[in-house]
């Protein structure tokens, strides 16, 4: 009979897909304790985040009149490759609802669901529904969120900025949820400066918006906010300036380790992309390319995702198309999207088997 020593089996099992480890947990109580053990499920965590030759991305899109349904797209390391579909059920179904992501990291993805926080592993299928926080602000307020985890105190966090505007002043209000003590605590909130953004985009465990010092002010005005998930403390970034008369306005994202800024600017009909080198050093921005508005017309409207190539993941209309910013040529990746006016949203994560529930917590499954 053949023997291998539990170095090789841990080896073999850490490489394989997440649905196979599940199964294997029944194969006997010695394989199912160390496929529960927190080592093994770092181990694959780090595997799986490191590995994208051989781990590919998953992709989550969802279309407003596609609410029951998100669909499930696998993204490999070059986005350009081969793209397969499966559909994907999600928790928490309603008949009218209302779905919006929040963010991912290390596999698990947070979303808002009609009046609930949903934290989800699609991969396991474990979620769990945080629970609602009161605000009490004037009727013009908005509110946007962050979520990532904080590397020192093994805590995943969510953060939530509340923005109202008092005596033509940008006031904020910030809340922390963690998931380790599943509860919420207040925060001193920005000085000034209306977060008037998309949900944050994590880099390095930071949190990322774009602000403004009031909302009606032009875009020209705006400044990147940061919440560092760690020290839990506030701070801000300067973008790169512009003409002070010129309207534009800011996107966010990240690759790796760069964060992106998309600068839309009517009067030069173009957007511009460009990249911090350093991080918290203005003069660190680079202009990575500008893309008149007439190459893709309106479709920057709908940038979901940038790699490290400056390859942008687009709508076009029914299509997913994948657009190179520096030669101005865009691939039709050959995937139907329902034509709408309302935004898509869109999330990328890696297969895990991190739990949004603890031990001690009743977590729930959907399968």
């Amino acid at each position: 009979m053949l023997y291998l020593p539990n170095e090789i089996i841990f080896e073999i099992l850490l490489r394989l897909p997440v649905k196979s480890i599940i199964k294997f947990k029944s194969v006997s109580k010695s394989w199912l304790s160390l496929l529960s053990s927190p080592r093994f499920i770092n181990t694959h965590l780090n595997f799986s985040k490191n590995n994208h030759k051989n781990v590919p991305q998953k992709l989550l899109l969802l279309t407003p009149n596609q609410n029951l349904s998100k669909k499930q797209y696998t993204l490999f390391s070059s986005i350009s490759e081969t793209i397969v579909r499966v559909d994907l059920d999600y928790p928490v179904k309603s008949p009218s609802c209302v779905t919006q992501f929040i963010g991912s990291c290390d596999g698990l993805i947070c979303f808002s669901v009609e009046n609930s926080l949903i934290l989800w592993n699609p991969s396991t299928r474990k979620w769990k529904k945080i629970p609602k926080e009161s605000i009490f602000m004037n009727q013009d307020y908005y509110c946007t969120y962050g979520f990532g985890y904080d590397e020192f105190n093994d805590d995943y966090k969510l953060i939530l900025v509340y923005s109202s505007k008092i005596k033509n002043i940008g006031y904020n209000e910030v809340k922390v949820y963690s998931l380790k003590t599943n509860s919420w605590k207040r925060i001193k909130g920005f000085v000034n400066g209306y977060v008037y953004s998309n949900s944050g985009v994590l880099m390095n465990g930071i949190i990322h918006w774009d602000s403004r010092p009031h909302r009606d002010f032009n875009g020209n005005d705006s400044k990147i906010v940061y919440f560092n998930l760690v020290s839990e403390k506030l701070g801000k970034l300067d973008l790169p300036s512009y003409d002070e008369n010129e309207d534009v306005v800011w996107d966010l994202m990240s690759s790796k380790e760069s964060l992106f800024g998309f600068c839309h600017s009517e009067s030069q009909g173009a957007v511009d992309i460009w990249v911090m080198k350093e991080y918290g050093i203005k003069e660190s921005w680079i202009k990575f390319a500008s893309v008149p508005y007439y190459v893709v017309p309106g479709i920057f409207d709908t940038s979901m995702f940038i790699n490290e190539d400056g390859e942008v993941l687009l709508i076009d209309g029914e299509r997913l198309v994948l657009f190179n910013t520096r030669n101005n040529i865009y691939k039709d990746l050959r995937i139907h999207i329902p034509d709408t006016r309302r935004r898509i949203d869109m999330a990328t994560y890696n297969e895990t088997l991190v739990s949004p529930v603890f031990d001690d917590e009743d977590g729930c499954e959907f399968w």
